[in-house]
């Protein structure tokens, strides 16, 4: 399946001009982790405008570039007078930078934009289930009769945007989208990196820029909710990821307060993975880090470290539908797949821990 203009100019894609000149090259323009198939390049005179990656199950990610080739469009040409030129082939393609808008479909249905590092919309995020390619044209026949002529001005403000690079901090509250009509709020509990460069102890087996974040249990279309009306809502477990989102201005500061005490934080708990001192036990739940000797403690067999870490929230628009609905987290425990000790399912061990750490 390819797109039409049609479908590019409600999903905010760069358009194909009628003067662009089609080309298909088969497996040498593969990316790597799609099966054999072939590709779409379109170029403009020698300057590559877009890329459509295929595979033989029917994916496809549409990619807009500016990319000057020459010696016959067969290599691609250096961005500086001292660079050399690099053949013209999907490995060298995608080690340039697209930019604006692209399209993916593997089954979920992701519009971002590589320019801004920002995503306008995510199938899996607003809970829609995996669809084949008879529902993803369904799926688009319906985004455009949908959108709305706000909607159509935003996804095109959003296909122009310029990169940001936005400020937080902790006891901040976020708004986000969890598809073109509803929102939801989180609040920032823990910055990581913050705190340990102020000389907090912290088991420190994350990876990057770390922020520990909650999401309420609210969808709503208003983009306005106070900060008070949020802290009386319900929050799903709170979860570490990385602060790329904020940085890049996805997840908008709507407001900070003092955090309380009482946070829900993650807990890390295990065998020390350092190499220099790998026999005690760690035990870290936000800013309580605690160890004991290996020796003459027992450890617990199955993995609680739980340090795995996202770049965006923990949840999707079903799973805090369902929270909502419960009027507890019970939904989000059923499907969540981690050895987290704050599981219920979890809670003869999670006793444990506490008594054997000392708390």
């Amino acid at each position: 399946m390819e797109l039409t203009n049609e479908q590019r100019k409600y999903l905010g894609l760069e358009l194909i001009e009628p003067n662009w000149e089609r080309m298909e090259i088969p497996n040498n323009c593969i990316k790597p982790e799609l099966s054999t198939g072939k590709d779409i390049l379109f170029f403009d005179g020698d300057v590559l405008r877009k890329v459509i990656w295929l595979d033989n199950n029917g994916y496809f990610r549409e990619n807009s570039y500016r990319l000057r080739t020459q010696d016959n469009r067969t290599m691609i040409s250096p961005l500086t007078e001292k660079g050399k030129p690099k053949r013209l082939n999907g490995v060298n393609i995608q080690r340039c930078t697209p930019y604006g808008i692209y399209f993916d479909y593997n089954g979920g249905i992701l519009i971002a934009n590589y320019t801004t590092q920002q995503t306008y919309y995510s199938s899996a995020f607003a809970g829609i289930p995996i669809m084949g390619q008879s529902e993803l044209q369904d799926f688009l026949d319906k985004w455009i009769d949908d959108t709305t002529d706000v909607d159509l001005a935003a996804i095109q403000a959003f296909a122009h945007m310029k990169r940001k690079r936005c400020k937080y901090k902790e006891g901040d509250f976020f708004r986000f989208k969890y598809d073109r009509k509803n929102y939801g709020y989180g609040r920032i509990l823990f910055d990581v990196e913050k705190y340990v460069k102020s000389g907090g102890k912290f088991w420190n087996i994350l990876m990057g820029k770390v922020l520990c974040v909650s999401v309420y249990h609210i969808i709503t279309d208003n983009p306005n909710m106070s900060i008070e009306d949020l802290q009386k809502l319900q929050s799903c477990p709170s979860k570490y990821i990385m602060d790329n989102r904020f940085f890049y201005g996805e997840y908008e500061i709507v407001g900070n307060a003092p955090v309380p005490e009482n946070v829900d934080y993650p807990i890390m708990y295990g065998r020390s993975i350092s190499a220099l001192d790998r026999n005690k036990i760690c035990f870290c739940c936000g800013r309580d880090y605690r160890e004991i000797p290996l020796e003459n403690n027992e450890l617990l067999s199955m993995d609680f470290k739980n340090h795995g870490i996202n770049w965006s929230l923990n949840v999707n628009k079903t799973i805090v539908e369902e929270c909502i609905k419960a009027g507890t987290n019970e939904p989000y425990w059923e499907v969540d797949r981690r050895n987290d000790l704050r599981n219920p399912i979890f809670s003869n061990e999670l006793a444990f821990v506490l008594k054997q750490m000392g708390i």
